[in-house]
């Protein structure tokens, strides 16, 4: 269980504060709710159900300086095959994203970059739907990273890059 003043990757909300523990009347009965301020749009709360596994499942801790060097560590240049079937590609990049795996949103950061040069060099646009995965996927690596390293979200892509190199 979560406590105030956690810091948590929160799905596609990126890093967030749990500010309260909280009981909210929910159609006439009382539901325990963590109460998260996310960092970057403090202007926004989420509310999520304690007792919601779907939704507290999509919690994690903030991964620390050494987690996240021994993630960009453990990244290959191989990863799956391009699926070109877009509904499917578009399902389990969604799958991907909503899990909020460090290793797995690289990855997915890795191969829809390599595709969009592929595609560019054809004189073509990324798909849409891919287009919007990989800006996901992005901001969820940077907002975390750049909130754990203490650096700004546009250093992160070098970080990564100059780390990957170093492992080589």
């Amino acid at each position: 269980m979560f406590q105030v003043n956690d810091m948590v990757l929160y799905g596609t909300n990126g890093v967030c504060k749990v500010v309260d523990i909280d009981e909210r009347d929910c159609g006439g009965r009382m539901v325990e709710y963590y109460i998260l301020k996310p960092i970057y749009a403090s202007n926004s709360t989420v509310f999520v159900p304690v007792n919601n596994e779907k939704l507290t499942s999509k919690m994690r801790y903030v991964l620390t300086k050494e987690e996240i060097d021994e993630k960009i560590h453990s990244i290959s240049k191989e990863h799956e095959a391009w699926m070109d079937d877009e509904r499917e590609r578009k399902e389990h990049f969604k799958d991907m994203v909503s899990r909020a795996d460090t290793f797995e949103l690289i990855q997915l950061i890795e191969m829809l970059m390599e595709h969009r040069k592929k595609v560019t060099e054809r004189g073509k646009k990324l798909h849409v739907a891919d287009e919007r995965m990989l800006q996901e996927a992005e901001k969820m690596i940077c907002d975390e990273f750049s909130f754990v390293l203490g650096i700004p979200k546009e250093d992160v892509p070098s970080y990564i890059t100059s780390s990957m190199r170093e492992n080589v």
